[in-house]
């Protein structure tokens, strides 16, 4: 029986979207709004400067699914988070210029920093979560980190030229996620998780949170944002019932 996959929406195309125009519209607590009612079940934003810091405080404020702090290790995550209050911080790399932050930490070469981070932020009862690459290292580095959920970045899924490199990077990603869940690590996988993908990956039973970001949102300017989330969770539901 395969565990529940929970769809998980990043918000940061929305804010950035935002920002071609400085404007106050789209407004991210908007369509959070409607992507709930829809079925998201977590919805996440990078805190970049206080505009951002601001939209995660009234997201908290408003809805009733929970919200994770994208950050990167070096942004004191752990002030970040005493003051924003998220109920999960997922620590990702630097963000790239003009754009979201792109592939994984190196968790194994971070140890000693995400460690300290984990530690402090565990204490103060908020969930991390690390962001990786999906290598089996990284998810050992992870477990020993303590972290609470692997987030292992999908890239690789996204670039893969043909059935023989999919498949390649699927296997790469299973065997990752099963690793993690042995080592009592939720499972989330992130990056470029389009429709396609979605249906894919949630043949990984151990894999409970897919998360998505531009994909949906750019389906959701043809079709609208709750019909959007409806397709993606149509997708999870065929790769799951695959799976069993």
């Amino acid at each position: 029986m395969s565990l529940e996959c929970r769809l998980h929406l990043s918000l940061d195309p929305v804010a950035a979207f935002r920002g071609l125009r400085d404007s106050a519209a789209p407004e991210p607590v908007a369509v959070a709004l409607l992507a709930e009612l829809a079925g998201v079940r977590f919805v996440s934003m990078e805190a970049r400067d206080q505009r951002r810091a601001r939209d995660v405080r009234l997201l908290r404020e408003t809805l009733s699914v929970p919200v994770d702090l994208a950050l990167a290790p070096t942004l004191d995550p752990v002030g970040t988070a005493f003051e924003v209050r998220p109920d999960r911080l997922t620590l990702v790399p630097e963000q790239r210029e003009g754009g979201s932050a792109a592939g994984g930490l190196d968790a194994h070469l971070l140890r000693d920093a995400l460690k300290k981070h984990v530690t402090h932020l565990r204490d103060a009862e908020i969930e991390v979560g690390v962001r990786v690459e999906p290598g089996l290292e990284q998810v050992k580095a992870l477990h020993r980190c303590d972290a609470n959920v692997a987030v292992l970045h999908a890239g690789g899924l996204r670039r893969a030229r043909g059935p023989a490199e999919q498949r390649a990077e699927l296997v790469r990603l299973r065997d990752a996620a099963t690793l993690a869940h042995k080592l009592n690590l939720r499972v989330a996988v992130a990056g470029g998780v389009d429709l396609r993908a979605a249906e894919l990956l949630a043949q990984v039973p151990q894999i409970t949170e897919l998360h998505l970001g531009h994909a949906c949102l750019a389906r959701a300017l043809l079709v609208g944002i709750e019909r959007a989330v409806t397709d993606f969770a149509e997708a999870v539901a065929r790769g799951r019932r695959q799976a069993d």
